[in-house]
C-alpha cells in the first residue's frame, strides 16, 4: 500500500474519534433527580428568607436547626453532582464538606451560634458564596446569561458574608434582613440551575 493510501486509511479513524471527545466534554451532569432536588432546595431557601423577614428579631436564633437541615440537604445535592461532574468535582466535594460542617455547628453548638450569631451566619454565607463562584468558573452547570447571573449572585452574596463577618454589633433586624436576602438569592441560584442547566 502506498503512503497516500495509508494516509487516507488513517484519516477516517481520526475523524471518528473527535465526536466522542465533544460528547464527553458536553455531558449532562444534572440528572432529573438532582434537578428536582435543586428546585426543592431553591423553594426551601426562598421560604427561609421570607421567614427571616417576617420574624426578624427571633428568626435567626430559633431557625438554626432549620438552616442546619437545609445545609445537609445542600451537601447531599453536592455529592450527587460530584459523581457526574468532570471539571468541578473538587468544588462540589469541598462545598459538601463545608455545608456539613456548618450544619453540625448549627445543630450541636447552639451556644456558639447564639453568642456569635452574626459571625456564624457570615461564615455560612461566605462558604455558599464561594461555592457559587467556584461552580461558575466552568460551563458545566450554566452558560451564557445564566452564568452571568450566577456570577452576580455569587459576588453579591460574598459582599453580604463579608459584611456580617467583619462588621461588629450589627442590629438584629439588619442581620435578619441580610440573611433573609441571601437565602432568597441562594434559592434563585438553585432554581436557575434546575431550570437552565444542560438537559439530555
Amino acid at each position: 500500500m502506498s503512503k497516500e493510501e495509508t494516509n487516507h486509511a488513517i484519516e477516517p479513524s481520526r475523524i471518528a474519534v473527535q465526536p466522542e471527545t465533544i460528547v464527553t466534554s458536553e455531558q449532562t451532569i444534572v440528572t432529573d433527580l438532582t434537578r428536582k432536588c435543586l428546585f426543592a432546595a431553591g423553594i426551601i431557601a426562598i421560604l427561609l428568607g421570607i421567614i427571616a423577614f417576617a420574624f426578624p428579631k427571633q428568626a435567626l436564633a430559633s431557625m438554626s436547626a432549620l438552616f442546619a437541615l437545609f445545609s445537609l440537604f445542600i451537601a447531599i445535592i453536592d455529592l450527587m453532582l460530584v459523581t457526574k461532574s468532570q471539571t468541578l468535582k473538587g468544588a462540589f466535594l469541598m462545598s459538601a464538606l463545608l455545608a456539613t460542617t456548618m450544619s453540625l455547628i448549627f445543630l450541636f453548638r447552639q451556644d456558639v451560634t447564639s453568642q456569635f450569631i452574626g459571625l456564624i451566619f457570615g461564615f455560612w454565607i461566605l462558604l455558599n458564596a464561594t461555592a457559587i463562584l467556584a461552580q461558575m468558573r466552568s460551563p458545566e452547570l450554566l452558560a451564557g446569561w445564566q452564568r452571568l447571573v450566577g456570577l452576580v449572585l455569587g459576588l453579591t452574596s460574598l459582599a453580604m458574608g463579608l459584611y456580617l463577618s467583619l462588621v461588629p454589633d450589627i442590629a438584629a433586624n439588619t442581620m435578619s434582613l441580610v440573611v433573609g436576602s441571601f437565602a432568597d438569592l441562594l434559592g434563585i441560584y438553585f432554581i436557575l440551575i434546575a431550570l437552565f442547566s444542560r438537559k439530555n
